[in-house]
């Protein structure tokens, strides 16, 4: 990044807004669902939840594959709480859930194995909701769109 800055400038005219200095975009990766040591993939079909996946789909591979950060008993969840670092189902619903304070709440209570969500399954089970819901939605969205659609968003036009 560092000889990019260092040479960027010197590939751009001077009347350049930023002098051609890049920017930096950092972007984060949703884990895959076997954990940070797997990766997603299509000839994989469990390693990722694909927009085609039907409701049973979704909570099917939630439930089987989706890599835990919680306890091996009730007993040492309750007493250690869930790692949420390692916990796919968690990670997944920092992306997608948009209550920032219920996802806090979620967190601390599996985090202590406390309250409604001290379980893996109670956060799984949450999980599987929303993406049902955000991938149905999708779903619905997408028999709206016809060949005549995608022409028109494809049409060449002068976008200044």
């Amino acid at each position: 990044f560092r000889m990019t800055r260092d040479v960027a400038h010197k590939l751009v005219p001077k009347s350049h807004p930023l002098n051609g200095k890049p920017a930096l975009i950092h972007s984060k990766f949703f884990p895959p669902l076997q954990g940070a040591e797997g990766k997603m993939s299509s000839s994989d079909p469990n390693s990722a939840i694909f927009l085609t996946d039907g409701p049973g789909d979704i909570e099917r591979k939630i439930k089987e594959y989706a890599f835990s950060g919680g306890q091996e008993t009730k007993k040492l969840q309750e007493e250690h709480g869930a790692n949420l670092e390692m916990d796919v189902s968690y990670q997944w619903l920092r992306f997608f859930f948009e209550d920032d304070e219920e996802l806090e709440r979620v967190g601390k209570e599996y985090g202590s194995g406390s309250g409604e969500f001290w379980s893996t399954g109670a956060v799984k089970a949450k999980l599987v909701a929303i993406l049902q819901e955000l991938v149905g939605e999708h779903q619905e969205r997408r028999k709206d769109v016809t060949d005549d659609v995608v022409k028109d968003w494809m049409t060449e036009r002068c976008i200044v």
